[in-house]
Parts: C-alpha cells; structure tokens; sequence
C-alpha cells in the first residue's frame, strides 16, 4: 500500500512524534510510505524516520511564510499527484483542511487527525468551520479523547474513531529520573497555551515551601522574551532557567522530579503520558483534553483546576515536600505502559487504514 502522511513540519512537536512512529511501522509492515511538511528544521528532522520512508518538504526558501495558504495548497496538491497515494492521513487543524481542498475531485480516502482543542486553539475560526464542513468528505476522523471526540458537530461523530498517543518509555529512562524532590521540569512549545506564564507566576509561592527548587522550561517559541521578562521582574533567575528544546527526545526527563503542566488547553499531551509511564509525577491543570485521561489523582500524580496558579503552586509544593507520596507516584507507571503500549495503539491505527482503503 502506498501511505502518504501529511504534516505541518518536521520539528519537535507532539504530532511530529506521532507521525514518526506511525511511519516507521506502516514502513517495516512493507507500506511505501512518504511523509510531506512544509517546513524542515535546518539540522533536519527531529525525530528519527527510517531510510525507506520518502521525507517531502517544500522548496528551499517556501516555508511557513513563503508564498501563503495559496502555495501551500499547490504543495500538498503537487505531492499528492506526484506520490498517488492509496491512503493520505493528515494531522492538524489547517493541514487537515488544506488536504480536503486538495484531494477536491480526487478519490482517494483521507484520514484526518485532530491533535488539539480546535475550540481553544489561537486559530482563525474559518479553519474550525471549514474542518467541520471538509470533514464530511474525510473517511475517518481521528480524536485522541473520548471528551475530543463528543465536542465535535454531531454530524461527523460517526466518523470519529479514538485513537490515543503511543507511548512507552524510552531505555533506560527511569535510572536517569531524579530521586529527590527540587527538580522541576516543563516542557512544550513558549506559547500563550502552554501556560508557562502561568507556572513562572506560581514559583514564588512554591519556593516558600521549598527554597531549593529548581525549574527548567524547555521549548522555544514566541513567548520566550516575555517570559524571561517576567522571570526577571519576580526575582527569579536563579531558580527558573529556559535552556531551549531539549537536545534528543525525552532528554528533558533525565534527572527530573516532578513534571509541572500548566497547559491552558491541549488535545493530548505527550510529555505527560511519556511521564506517566516512566514514573515520573506529574502536577497538571486539569485543562481539556488529555491529563484527566492520563493522570489518576493522588496515583501518579495530582489534577488541579485549569489556570488557578495558587492550587498549581500549593500542589507542587505538597508533592515536593512529601517524600512518601513521591516514591508512591513513582511506582504508579504499570497501567499507562500498558494502555499506551505502541503495539496495541498502533494495532488500532492500521484498523483505520484498511477500513480507509477498503472502504
């Protein structure tokens, strides 16, 4: 079967991974599998693709601000006609949309996949209401939560099929996790949904409860500035520092304590379920979608209300302060390996894939 998977870019994004790793097992099942974004990190892909599998990126000089939604189109037009796929699986509210628009007149089954909250995201709402009416056309439409997938229009729910993230920890992983309790890590892209303001305003407060904690943000984006000004102003540069993207996946867990996600909204977030099964506690808001489905309250980590800094703050303190419950949490992985075990997610999307093709 020929699969042709589209995505926005090749960087260090949640639905980056995914893609990766459904690539590599359509691939070593026999699939001629291609992989198109617009956009490719100087230093190449983030994540690992095998040698079979066919990178396709846009012109030298043609990325995100290059040419518009117009020339994107054209990209993802031009890819399809060049590759006649059996299969496409896009990823992403505006891919989703543009590979609708361009498989117009063509009768190949599209698989689309939503990996955010579309009704929370900083989109134009033109792109939420073009997926809704595009998706009709859709074979399958992928949501990540049951919440997800009951959220969208009831005219498209039939074809929602849940399909969570695979997640299994990486070697080696849990003897390079802290064993005390002041390391606190973050992780995602400086951007307003991420909520990181929102933690740099709580630190204050846990650092009266544990003067030696330590908090290390790792990401890049627009919001960088802004939060090293903020930083700044509180008096905490010593205790916060924003080293960038961490330098190989799930580098940013060796030697942490306790994972902080103060995400505003997310669709199903990938540092938390690589936390849940390495055993690494997690404090989270408890935002939609994803760490209510992921984090068991006072099992492997702690839910609080979404964007309420002063439960974030009395929370991370509490589980930085408790030892018992720390090591508790940490041992608490055994259920999430096995729900999110790739062999058994991925079984799940090659259902969708032949019932796209045979459909």
């Amino acid at each position: 079967m020929k699969i042709l998977i589209v995505q926005g870019g090749f960087g260090a994004g949640g639905a980056e991974k995914i893609v990766s790793i459904l690539a590599a097992h359509r691939a070593a099942k026999g699939d001629q599998v291609s992989v198109a974004g617009l956009t490719m990190p100087e230093g190449g892909s983030y994540f690992p693709f095998p040698d079979g599998v066919s990178l396709l990126t846009r012109a030298q000089g043609q990325g995100v601000s290059g040419g518009g939604q117009r020339a994107r189109l054209q990209h993802i037009r031009q890819v399809i006609r060049d590759q006649s796929p059996d299969v496409i699986v896009a990823f992403l509210t505006k891919i989703n949309v543009l590979t609708l628009t361009a498989v117009l007149g063509r009768r190949v089954p599209v698989i689309i996949s939503e990996r955010n909250n579309p009704r929370a995201q900083n989109a134009h709402p033109i792109w939420r209401h073009a997926q809704n009416v595009l998706a009709h056309r859709a074979r399958t439409i992928v949501m990540q939560t049951e919440r997800a997938a009951e959220d969208l229009p009831r005219s498209l729910r039939r074809r929602a099929r849940v399909v969570p993230n695979p997640c299994a920890p990486l070697a080696g992983v849990r003897d390079r996790l802290g064993r005390g309790s002041d390391r606190l890590v973050a992780v995602g892209r400086l951007d307003r949904q991420k909520g990181f303001d929102l933690l740099i305003a709580a630190m204050p407060q846990i650092l009266q409860a544990n003067p030696k904690a330590k908090l290390t943000i790792f990401g890049e984006g627009p919001e960088r500035r802004a939060l090293e000004d903020q930083r700044d102003r509180l008096g905490l540069g010593e205790a916060v520092s924003l080293p960038g993207s961490s330098a190989a996946p799930g580098a940013w867990m060796s030697g942490a304590d306790i994972l902080v996600f103060p995400s505003r909204f997310e669709g199903f977030p990938n540092v938390v379920a690589e936390a849940t099964v390495s055993g690494l506690p997690t404090v989270s808001f408890d935002c939609p979608y994803g760490p209510r489905e992921l984090i068991r309250h006072e099992q492997n980590g702690l839910l609080v209300a979404p964007e309420d800094t002063d439960a974030l703050a009395r929370n991370v303190a509490r589980l930085s302060t408790d030892p018992e419950l720390l090591q508790k949490m940490r041992q608490s992985y055994s259920e999430n390996q096995t729900w999110l075990a790739p062999d058994n997610i991925l079984a799940e999307w090659d259902e969708v894939i032949e019932d796209a093709r045979n459909g």
